[in-house]
Order: structure tokens, then C-alpha cells, then sequence
């Protein structure tokens, strides 16, 4: 089965209006295809996980692996906290 989430790391334009068109525009198509923005984070979460996952040690990054696994098996997804973002500057 494929993973129920992807995580993008966007490089957003530096213009706030197109900022905020290509945020409106990427919220329209994700709920188009029934998919739903469960989390956003304005800072490259992706890039600091690694950084985390070089200075712990692997059986601490398996375990946090395991749980964040069993997180999502556990909760069906409409219980999950959903965030409403804006790009808004």
C-alpha cells in the first residue's frame, strides 16, 4: 500500500501576492483529488529532521519511526488535528 502522506519542501516565490495565489492554488487542487493538508510548517521541517536523525542515535530514529507508524494506524485521519494555513505575510 502506498503511504497515506507526502511531504514537499516548497521554495516559495518572494512576492506575497504570489505567495499566497500559489498556496491558494496548491489547497484547491490537494482537496480536488479528496486529499487534505494535515499539517504546514513555513520552515523546512525536512532538512531539520535530518539534521536530527545525523546526531541521534539509529535505534532512537527507528523508534521514533515505529511510533509515528503506529500513530497513524491507530487515529482515523478525520481525528487528527487539521490546520487551516495562510501565507499571508
Amino acid at each position: 500500500m502506498t503511504a497515506p502522506f507526502i511531504t514537499m519542501v516548497i521554495k516559495q516565490p518572494s512576492d506575497p501576492r504570489a505567495r499566497q495565489l500559489m498556496h491558494d492554488q496548491l489547497t484547491h487542487v490537494i482537496s480536488l483529488y479528496g486529499g487534505s493538508i494535515t499539517g504546514l510548517s513555513l520552515e523546512d521541517e525536512m532538512t531539520l529532521c535530518e539534521r536530527l536523525q545525523e546526531r541521534l542515535p539509529d535505534y532512537e530514529v527507528e523508534q521514533a519511526r515505529e511510533e509515528v507508524a503506529a500513530l497513524h494506524a491507530e487515529q482515523p485521519r478525520s481525528s487528527r488535528k487539521r490546520v487551516q494555513g495562510t501565507l499571508k505575510a
